[in-house]
């Protein structure tokens, strides 16, 4: 009998001694021309049909093309494996390889990066976009908020609008009293200074809460009208580029480091400034579909004009100083940043 038990265990060892050695992890083991093939997942949670999505097909081809197909990555949309919250703490836990948020969606995870979301920062997204990137490249304290990962490229969203169900909004006083979904901490502070209640809540819950009377109305992009839907539930739009909306993809760290320095290489020339301009066009491109299709609708679109937004800014601006403030007691650079990021603006 101990013999037979010697043998069985001798057979269980060798099971395993044999599927360690075959490897384990995202590691196939090879690839067409004989290098090391690794296959990666990146979750996000728009949706399938949203034109990120397309975006991040493009890079995928491209990347597979470019390794000669020792990387394979495949898109994980609708926050299947992630909520929208949870996608950074995902990718630099490894419960993901790579993921694509809204920093905002983590309030005080990234207090630097946080300055592209105070109010009148950026004109367009492709130079938001770039402007960002250039800030995280520029300054080494951004490192610290991504911890874990290796940021793969940061951009914005084109300017952010106010939407509105039931009351068009000219005057702050119109505003008063106005429950208002909000993306991010920075926004929220200065609705409630203009008298509104702030809502937070990610893009993917917005329409409902549109719809169900939640909320009274949302700050998004342009973009939100023409891809999620809220030219159904929206009437009226008050145009004032109030802010942006700031999206990071990352790596686990890891995982990175355990690719070749070749492939690391082609992974950042494929990423990096080169993917922060392009889905800032994307943006910028959509924004004017979105803009195009609310005159079809029938949404009402009201302007703020010079004058307005002077009077709305007494309101909003003391947001940039309480920012620079509250950054500077972490021992972070908030003054140096946001001067930065002013002078790459008005460029």
């Amino acid at each position: 009998m101990k013999k037979l038990f010697d043998v069985k265990l001798l057979v269980v060892l060798l099971g395993v001694l044999f599927i360690a050695a075959c490897g384990s992890g995202n590691n196939d083991g090879g690839s067409a021309d004989g290098g090391k093939s690794v296959k990666l997942d990146l979750s996000h949670f728009f949706p399938p049909a949203h034109f990120q999505e397309e975006e991040i097909q493009g890079l995928i081809k491209e990347i597979d093309e470019a390794t000669d197909g020792r990387i394979k990555v495949t898109s994980y949309p609708g926050g299947s494996l992630a909520a929208p919250d949870e996608q950074f703490d995902a990718a630099a836990t490894g419960s993901v390889d790579i993921s694509l948020s809204v920093h905002g969606y983590t309030p005080n995870q990234f207090p630097l990066t946080s300055v592209m979301e105070l109010p009148f920062m950026t004109q367009d997204a492709e130079s938001g976009s770039k402007n960002l990137w250039e800030l995280y490249k520029e300054f080494d304290e951004f490192d610290q908020e991504y911890a874990g990962t290796v940021p793969l490229w940061l951009y914005t969203t084109d300017p952010g609008q106010l939407f509105t169900t039931k009351k068009q909004v000219k005057s702050i006083e119109d505003l008063k009293g106005m429950r208002i979904r909000s993306p991010s901490a920075e926004t929220s502070e200065w609705l409630q200074a203009l008298g509104a209640t702030p809502v937070s809540m990610p893009m993917n819950e917005n329409f409902e809460a549109l719809e169900r009377g939640v909320v009274d109305g949302t700050i998004a992009p342009w973009e939100a009208i023409y891809t999620w839907g809220l030219d159904e539930v929206v009437k009226y739009a008050t145009i004032g580029n109030f802010y942006s909306t700031t999206m990071f993809v990352v790596m686990n760290e890891g995982e990175f480091n355990a690719l070749d320095e070749e492939d690391q290489k082609v992974l950042k020339e494929l990423t990096n400034e080169r993917m922060a301009e392009q889905t800032g066009k994307a943006f910028d491109a959509i924004s004017e579909k979105a803009i195009e299709q609310a005159k079809e609708k029938g949404i009402e679109i009201y302007e703020l004009s010079d004058s307005d937004l002077e009077e709305w800014s007494k309101f909003i601006n003391p947001t940039i100083q309480n920012w620079i403030d509250k950054v500077e007691k972490r021992n972070l650079p908030g003054q140096a940043v946001y001067d930065r990021a002013v002078e790459l603006r008005d460029k």
